[in-house]
């Protein structure tokens, strides 16, 4: 998402990566592209208003986080319509309305033509260059899924808030240790089913009649969704474990959230997962992982 903006707004002094973060914390925005869309409606904004210093804009948006919440995109167009008219942004951007710019670009970079063709049946119009889905890093070690699949007899299931075609393209042969007919990518999905909807942990417990499960997940619209899933259904076990060293810009700020809203497991590295389970009581049969949390974008 950085690189959108220094090549198609030229504001490199804005520390994207920190307000990426922040956004994420909110619990609104674990799609990438709501997130983009946020970040350019609110510089849009800013540039209307007359707001177009580095200070300015970067006050502006912290002010703004202050005041979002776990609603999204809805949370940040109704605190920008309660200072002025976005009317008329909105209406150029036209998100999410199919095949509008922001989505269309965003994806164009992320998949890189031939993945992109693959995912949404249609030529890239605007980027022909090396898609950003390249720089993905895999953080779990192949040993820990082995083990994890050992202790939990074979039901691992991976909860992905990216496409089928994404997931499989960066974890490869890793999705063998997964459930397959059980997973769920939820950019395939609906909308509403975003996380932290709780639509797939839902689905999941009922294709397989789960009684009990541990959710693995290192964004707040995980451990919501968790909460959430809790609140609808009593019969039903859950446990949390945050990761929070996943992304070092944040892990302090994530580890901290996960603290206060008291996570049930807290752990800097998925990969130490097996050993933490190894020293608490053990009652799950199944293990969930959520989202790109096996993996993140450089």
């Amino acid at each position: 998402m950085d690189f959108i903006f220094k090549i198609k707004m030229n504001l490199t002094h804005i520390p994207i990566e920190k307000l990426i973060s922040k956004f994420r914390h909110t619990g609104g925005f674990n799609n990438d592209i709501d997130t983009t869309y946020s970040i350019i409606l609110t510089i849009v904004y800013c540039k209307k208003m007359n707001k177009c210093n580095r200070s300015e804009i970067l006050n502006f948006f912290l002010n703004l986080l202050e005041k979002i919440d776990d609603k999204g995109i809805l949370s940040v167009e109704n605190e920008l319509e309660k200072l002025g008219e976005i009317g008329d942004i909105k209406n150029k951007l036209e998100y999410p309305k199919d095949g509008n710019i922001v989505s269309t670009v965003f994806n164009e970079i992320f998949y890189g033509k031939d993945l992109y063709m693959e995912q949404f049946k249609k030529n890239s119009k605007y980027y022909f260059g090396k898609p950003l889905i390249n720089n993905d890093k895999i953080i779990i070690k192949e040993k820990t899924i082995q083990d994890l699949s050992k202790e939990f007899n074979g039901k691992l299931i991976l909860i992905s808030g990216r496409s089928r075609v994404a997931s499989y393209f960066t974890l490869n042969n890793l999705l063998n240790y997964f459930i397959k007919d059980a997973c769920i990518f939820l950019e395939d999905e609906k909308r509403e089913y975003a996380k932290p909807s709780t639509y797939a942990i839902h689905k999941v417990f009922n294709q397989l009649k789960l009684k009990n499960a541990i959710y693995v997940g290192d964004s707040i619209e995980d451990f919501l969704m968790v909460e959430r899933f809790r609140d609808e259904n009593n019969r039903a076990k859950i446990i949390f474990c945050g990761v929070y060293g996943t992304n070092a810009n944040s892990s302090k700020d994530l580890k901290r959230l996960f603290e206060l809203k008291r996570a049930d497991i807290i752990v800097e590295n998925v990969n130490d997962i097996p050993n933490t389970l190894n020293n608490t009581k053990k009652i799950k049969p199944s293990i969930g992982y959520g989202g790109s949390r096996t993996y993140s974008p450089s």
